[in-house]
């Protein structure tokens, strides 16, 4: 079974955020992100292509719709998972990083 953990800390920090953006059905978002590329033409006219690969998790506060059937209840957070977890991949850990949210995942 895949599972979320939320530090304290980052719970606190999700709470002030839910009361900032002033949801109605506030909720929390877990998915990954693949990478950005960039392509600009040289004065030759050759492609030179940017890559930034950032962390590969993220959360992120949302609206809860009537479409999302698949939220978990982790203490008191409604949580959506939006992801299919590869079978190395157990739990994933939510902490607070430099005032940001960053999510880890935990081997299995």
């Amino acid at each position: 079974m895949f599972n979320v953990r939320i530090t304290p800390e980052a719970k606190i920090f999700i709470v002030e955020q839910f009361s900032r953006e002033g949801l109605t059905h506030p909720g929390l978002m877990i998915h990954r992100q693949g990478p950005v590329g960039e392509v600009e033409r040289s004065s030759d006219g050759q492609a030179k292509w940017t890559v930034e690969r950032p962390h590969p998790w993220k959360a992120q506060v949302f609206e809860i719709s009537d479409h999302n059937d698949d939220l978990v209840l982790v203490d008191d957070l409604s949580v959506w998972l939006a992801l299919i977890p590869k079978t190395s991949e157990a739990d994933v850990r939510v902490t607070l990083r430099h005032g940001e949210l960053f999510v880890e995942a935990l081997d299995a």
